[in-house]
């Protein structure tokens, strides 16, 4: 009876240094690990943001440039490339291309399509003082994603803008 209970203890013990918490890694790496998505994301933009770190920012939109060659739909790259063509490079003319190509360029979801869209717009209106062709392009997105939040949130611009 004392082996048996020494056993079972033993067994127990064991239990609880060893398997309990190979098992609790397990399911948290289950639950909150990445199949591939942001990780990968992050290790192919690691070198951008060192560049930009170092102040290279012509630099670093080219290694953004490898990036989306590589993944023609990391919409995160197309649009860090951007936001250093208008912040950084002072090129809105730049980053209106490059958001362009984006968009017409590929496919893209909705809530994609809709974000490169609202960009241009931003850009027309903030960084070219082209009210305008910001108003065309909000209207294009009400045109284009009818009864869609994209589309009430491109009808409140419009309105902030005088052009409804």
């Amino acid at each position: 009876l004392a082996v048996t209970v020494f056993a079972g203890l033993y067994a127990g013990l064991l239990f609880l240094i060893f398997l309990l918490p190979a098992i609790s890694d397990g399911i948290a790496r289950l639950m909150f690990s990445d199949p591939g998505g942001v990780a990968q994301t992050d290790d192919a933009m690691r070198e951008s943001r060192a560049l930009q770190a170092q102040g290279d920012y012509v630099g670093a939109v080219e290694s953004l440039r490898q990036v989306v060659t590589e993944d023609s739909h990391n919409r995160l790259a197309w649009a860090e490339m951007a936001k250093i063509q208008t912040n950084q490079l002072e090129d809105s003319e730049g980053a209106l291309a490059m958001l362009t190509e984006a968009l017409d360029g590929r496919e893209w979801e909705v809530d994609d399509a809709a974000f490169f869209m609202f960009r241009i717009s931003e850009v027309h209106l903030k960084n070219m003082d082209n009210r305008d062709a910001a108003v065309q392009i909000l209207q294009q997105v009400c045109t284009i994603f009818p009864e869609t939040r994209h589309s009430a949130n491109a009808t409140h611009q419009l309105r902030e803008l005088g052009a409804l």
